[in-house]
């Protein structure tokens, strides 16, 4: 009986699923314009940071004027990783110059790109404490080298987060219900796992590690 109280196991995990079912669907059509997935993303973010840090969701009035504010600076980021991404695939699929420079070619787009991966999970959430695009690339590869196992893990969350729904479909009742839920699930992974491992690197305080600030639409990225 303890499961169907209002503070029991089940009816916690319906108010997380509700939650992110909800913010996810949100997400989804936020992006649907495409140009402004990179802003919506950083919403997502925003949101999940919102809640479990106790404060009420941004609402419709306040989620326009967020997008508005971060369309910009969140299309800088997602040019940069666009840009690096372009590097590695031509770097890995384009025309080889042959012999030992296409042999520096080839391993220099793999490092590239596994280093690549591992930033880019944890760049949006560096972006919403730096507001800045390079600021952000910086703090999440420093911070990806120091905990490389949080960062793998971060990554490997995202890239099964992109290929879950295509298997998740096919289980009857639970599989949709699990994709409903998945974007936002996986940015609350992403954000702890950061969290954690920028609280690991960072001395902490008597007070404790300070929380990160969060990116509203009263104030902006500095």
């Amino acid at each position: 009986m303890t499961l169907l109280t209002p503070d029991g196991a089940l009816m916690r995990a319906w108010s997380r699923w509700w939650l992110w079912a909800w913010t996810s669907a949100c997400w989804l059509l936020l992006s649907l314009p495409v140009i402004t997935a990179p802003a919506a993303t950083l919403w997502l973010v925003a949101q999940q940071r919102r809640r479990s840090a106790g404060e009420a969701p941004l609402g419709a009035a306040e989620t326009v004027r967020f997008l508005g504010r971060h369309l910009l600076p969140a299309l800088r980021l997602a040019c940069c990783h666009a840009g690096i991404a372009a590097l590695v695939l031509i770097g890995l699929l384009g025309p080889s110059p042959g012999g030992p420079y296409g042999w520096l070619v080839l391993v220099t787009s793999v490092v590239a790109g596994a280093t690549w991966l591992l930033v880019a999970p944890w760049s949006v959430p560096a972006f919403a404490r730096t507001g800045r695009a390079f600021a952000a690339l910086r703090a999440a590869y420093v911070l990806a080298l120091s905990r490389i196992e949080s960062a793998l893990l971060a990554t490997a969350a995202v890239i099964a987060a992109a290929g879950a729904p295509f298997v998740a479909i096919r289980v009857p009742y639970l599989g949709p219900l699990l994709v409903v839920a998945l974007p936002a699930a996986t940015a609350s992974l992403v954000i702890t796992l950061y969290d954690r491992a920028a609280a690991v690197r960072t001395p902490s305080s008597p007070a404790g590690p300070r929380p990160a600030p969060l990116l509203t639409p009263e104030r902006g990225p500095r």
